[in-house]
């Protein structure tokens, strides 16, 4: 396999995944298309706020926000200034999507709707072997499933049919599932996290952690057996049916309150800064334990 198109919705506790996948897999990625969350095609940024503040309240709403924002903004000019002043030349120990499409050679897009006639031209013509998909938030359509050559691949962090849907992490947690994992299933159509099953990791829940540090650790994992289910790929294996499953999606504001209550934590402020002085050339990042 040598060509594989990217996709992508840019979250600072994705970035040890992404690391490990370019890594592992960056000269083959040729094409990244990254996701405009709040392009006017998704309803645009307040109107997204409003809805997502009466659905799940103000905490799951800020921490969900802070997630995407801030990984933009560390790829952004404040984050390459502060490059500049820690790093000192040196490669900080997380690197931003920018940074590693730049070092790969990989040519970026961003769009607010893959399935549109310009993203998909774009996409044909660079000619995929496999569709990469890692943390995505726009459904792919058949237009865009039939492109790559040899299909199109999902990292999901839950070990499927179990906990489908856009937070499994959090449901992991209010369910008290004992463990969870990632999941790397075909894409066959569009429905959510329902194709056939390649590769699954699997991985203890540790309650004391927050949302975001087992999300962290579920997506190294699903990172770490992309080789084995791009070749599953290659080889022309099915996987297995996934069955029905259980979705869920994002909870009601009533739900994220007793999950708080319940010692539920979305996330815990010095993890958060863990990640982000790592891209600031400042700290090692979680993305160290999977060399050990």
């Amino acid at each position: 396999m040598k060509r594989i198109a990217f996709c992508h919705l840019e979250s600072l506790t994705c970035l040890p995944a992404l690391n490990r996948l370019f890594e592992t897999h960056g000269d083959r990625i040729g094409l990244v298309l990254v996701s405009r969350r709040f392009d006017t095609n998704h309803g645009g940024f307040f109107a997204q706020l409003t809805a997502s503040v009466r659905k799940s309240g103000v905490g799951m709403t800020f921490w969900l926000g802070f997630d995407l924002i801030s990984a933009q903004v560390v790829a952004g000019p404040v984050g390459k200034a502060a490059r500049l002043l820690f790093c000192l030349g040196r490669r900080p120990a997380l690197e931003t999507l920018p940074a590693l499409a730049r070092r790969h050679g990989a040519v970026i897009i961003e769009t607010g709707d893959i399935n549109a006639p310009a993203t998909l031209d774009r996409l044909r013509a660079y000619a995929p072997d496999a569709l990469l998909v890692m943390n995505f938030d726009q459904i792919l359509k058949p237009a865009a499933i039939a492109v790559p050559r040899l299909g199109a691949l999902n990292i999901h962090p839950s070990l499927l049919p179990a906990l489908r849907g856009p937070c499994p992490v959090f449901w992991a947690l209010v369910e008290g599932r004992p463990r969870s994992g990632a999941t790397l299933h075909r894409i066959e159509d569009a429905k959510i996290d329902a194709g056939a099953i390649l590769r699954q990791a699997e991985q203890p829940i540790d309650r004391r952690q927050s949302v975001a540090e087992i999300n962290t650790r579920l997506f190294l994992a699903g990172a770490g057996a992309v080789g084995d289910a791009l070749d599953d790929l290659a080889a022309g294996r099915p996987g297995r049916p996934p069955g029905p499953g259980q979705y869920r999606g994002f909870p009601s504001s009533a739900e994220a309150a007793a999950a708080r209550r319940a010692g539920v934590r979305l996330c815990h402020v010095w993890f958060a800064v863990r990640l982000i002085a790592a891209t600031l050339g400042i700290g090692r990042g979680p993305q160290a334990a999977h060399r050990n």
